[in-house]
């Protein structure tokens, strides 16, 4: 999956952001995930205004989590950089699946709902315990992924992973 530049630099500082808690200057952002300054910080008040970070003026100021890590989905931070997007998108899918068929419009649908529900699954918190994990990164993963489709598919037997 290719990501737009925007929303590849957004998850880059975000992600930046939950491995370095405090106040993180744009300077520091910016140079140390290869993003261009002065498109941090427009990324950055999308990224406010889904109340994903805080900025902090002055000459001290800077960019911090607003949320703990573990309260904020790959699904948030994409819905957040793509704001404009989304509107447009919305309307584009309205009128592409009115255009197929009855049958191919549920699995359309289908296809739709498993990519929003399989980026809301995986969060920050658990991206940071799984690069944390030398050994075993996706198989941590693929353990949480197989506990939340259980969870989607409304099974009771999923456990919290260890």
């Amino acid at each position: 999956m290719q990501l737009k530049a925007s929303t590849d630099y957004g998850l880059r500082a975000v992600l930046y952001l939950a491995q370095h808690p405090g106040i993180n200057s744009s300077k520091d952002i910016a140079e140390e995930m290869a993003i261009p300054r002065d498109y941090l910080i427009q990324l950055a008040q999308l990224l406010r205004n889904a109340k994903i970070i805080t900025a902090y003026p002055g000459k001290n100021g800077g960019y911090r989590l607003a949320r703990d890590p573990h309260d904020i989905t790959l699904l948030d931070i994409i819905n957040a950089l793509e704001e404009e997007l989304s509107e447009n998108t919305r309307a584009r899918r309205e009128e592409r699946s009115t255009a197929l068929a009855d049958d191919m419009r549920e699995v359309y649908e289908l296809v739709l709902e498993s990519y929003d529900a399989y980026l809301d699954s995986i969060n920050l918190g658990m991206l940071l315990e799984a690069s944390a994990r030398q050994e075993d990164k996706r198989g941590f993963l693929a353990q949480h992924l197989s506990l939340e489709s259980e969870r989607l598919a409304g099974c009771s037997s999923a456990s919290k992973i260890a």
